[in-house]
């Protein structure tokens, strides 16, 4: 990996794993709670983050196909969205993407990464480097309020351990 993607790199693997332990041990219906009818719930922020890291890949140069054909992607809140996927098809997806996205973070190259980013996002560079640091930050913003969304559900707090909750 590029030495100045390898933080980051870092953080999109932790985020993997983040991830899939502040899901643990949340069901069907806890997956379809609210707090209120203002705040979204864990199979919507679960969705959309699985259709950005999508986003992501095809951002990267992969083709990645939009899991839930795109629905969750851009979606802001709850009442855009008519279906939400089911937890065990958010958590498989995820497992299966990845992968493939961290392997093409150690293919990107010098030249890549320093490139002009299409699009551009706001308060980073206007580069590659520039656009996969916003969506770092946009994939550790969801997994946090994931991770409030698990206690409000009653759950333990979610586990930096990595591997400690599957």
């Amino acid at each position: 990996m590029h030495p100045s993607l390898a933080p980051l790199g870092a953080l999109i693997q932790l985020n993997s794993k983040l991830f899939l332990n502040v899901l643990a041990d949340i069901d069907e219906a806890g997956a379809t709670a609210r707090p209120n009818d203002r705040t979204n719930n864990v199979a919507f922020l679960g969705g959309h983050l699985v259709e950005t890291r999508a986003w992501m890949a095809r951002y990267l140069g992969l083709e990645e196909k939009s899991p839930f054909n795109g629905v969750l992607e851009h979606a802001t809140k709850l009442e855009d969205v008519p279906v939400l996927p089911s937890l065990a098809v958010i958590r498989a997806t995820w497992r299966e993407q990845s992968p493939r996205l961290e392997a093409r973070l150690e293919e990107l190259t010098e030249t890549d990464l320093t490139g002009p980013s299409s699009p551009r996002f706001p308060g980073v560079p206007e580069t590659m480097l520039g656009g996969i640091a916003f969506l770092v930050q946009h994939e550790s913003y969801h997994v946090g309020q994931l991770a409030f969304l698990r206690r409000y559900l009653g759950l333990p707090a979610m586990s930096y351990k990595v591997g400690s909750r599957t």
